[in-house]
């Protein structure tokens, strides 16, 4: 335990880490600001382009049916294609003049019933569109049955604990958020090897297995928690500019409906596991480099590498074989299509079989590891 309080009170007396730390919560608090001013603001434009948009064709749609309806006014067809789209075109107008006036709970509503005349006009029932649509409406349903409040698009709400949750998914998938946290858990025992600290470590027993973990749990969890306090104050002040909510709210996923608690617990597990991954990685390089410097260059190599190679076309096939893919949940999410089944479950299990296999080989090392005596050359 004195072991512990030791490493603890090293890692957070280092100048360097405190700096990162402020720089982390820096980013935090000016993405947070971003995002309520102009992400929210253009986000909210974008969807009243895109209503104004289907309206003017919705409009369209009614004077050509119109047109075709006086040449052949005994098409039944036709005359049953022009009253739904005139039904569109009047949920449109209304959802408009809701939006232009911020009033997000009607134009929710009459979305839905915009969704449900869609629905009913289409005949293949098998089709992407169809299935997708559907999806859509019972996400509504969601929303309604668990009394949120909506949104002027599915997955989006003022609600603190589904926003902090959404960005939350995002954020901890950054690759530029890990090159942070690379500086301040990855080069912990490098740094100690420069500053020849590490051989004061023989008179508390510093060449155990426990010793070794303990280096390399405190940087992680500190780093864990610190994220956690970060993220806590955001939906702190969230809910005091807008609404707390309520966790159970739901998020769609392709067509799967989850509460977004399990998304936000899904996304800090892995987030752990990563942290546990670049830390042992540390370690090990730390151990055959003795450079600080070399650690961090050579861990960023490897982040920015994969993710310029995931740019690729040729390279999606081969994400899934790379511990790198499996850092963020974001990431699972947006890579679902070339990802297996499970691959959340399957990450994990990657990232902590790896950490362990590098771990017991910083052992082997860290345990054999010794220094010259001074005047020897």
């Amino acid at each position: 335990m004195a072991f512990f309080y030791f490493e603890l009170k090293r890692f957070l007396n280092s100048p360097k880490n405190k700096i990162c730390l402020v720089l982390l919560a820096a980013i935090f608090l000016g993405l947070f600001a971003f995002y309520q001013t102009t992400i929210n603001k253009q986000s909210f434009d974008s969807n009243l382009t895109f209503i104004r948009e289907q309206l003017q064709q919705s409009k369209q749609s009614v004077k050509n049916l119109q047109n075709q309806a006086q040449l052949d006014p005994d098409d039944q067809t036709i005359s049953q294609q022009l009253i739904q789209e005139q039904e569109k075109e009047k949920l449109l107008s209304e959802e408009l003049a809701a939006l232009e006036k911020k009033d997000l709970k009607k134009a929710f509503q009459l979305e839905y019933q915009d969704a449900l005349v869609q629905l009913e006009a289409m005949t293949d029932k098998n089709s992407d569109s169809y299935q997708n649509l559907k999806a859509c409406i019972r996400y509504r349903e969601a929303v309604k049955a668990v009394g949120g409040i909506p949104g002027f698009r599915v997955n989006s709400t003022s609600e603190a604990a589904f926003n902090i949750g959404h960005i939350m998914t995002g954020w901890l998938s950054s690759t530029t958020i890990f090159v942070l946290l690379t500086v301040l858990i990855a080069d912990s025992l490098s740094s100690e090897i420069e500053s020849s600290q590490i051989r004061f470590y023989q008179l508390l027993g510093g060449r155990k297995l426990k010793h070794l973990l303990i280096k390399l749990l405190v940087p992680v969890l500190v780093t864990f928690l610190f994220t956690l306090l970060l993220f806590a104050v955001l939906y702190l002040a969230k809910g005091l500019l807008d609404s707390f909510g309520t966790w159970s709210y739901p998020y769609l996923l392709g067509r799967t409906i989850v509460p977004i608690w399990q998304i936000v617990l899904q996304t800090l597990a892995l987030f752990l596991v990563a942290l546990l991954f670049l830390a042992s990685l540390g370690q090990l390089l730390a151990l055959i480099f003795k450079k600080s410097l070399v650690v961090i260059g050579l861990i960023i190599v490897f982040l920015t590498g994969f993710l310029t190679l995931a740019q690729e076309e040729w390279f999606q096939p081969l994400k899934q074989f790379f511990p790198f893919e499996y850092l963020g949940y974001g990431q699972l999410l947006n890579d679902a299509a070339v990802l297996p089944n499970n691959a959340f479950l399957i990450g994990i299990f990657y990232l902590l079989s790896l950490s362990l296999i590098f771990t017991l080989a910083s052992y082997q090392l860290y345990k054999n590891f010794y220094y010259r005596k001074e005047g020897k050359a």
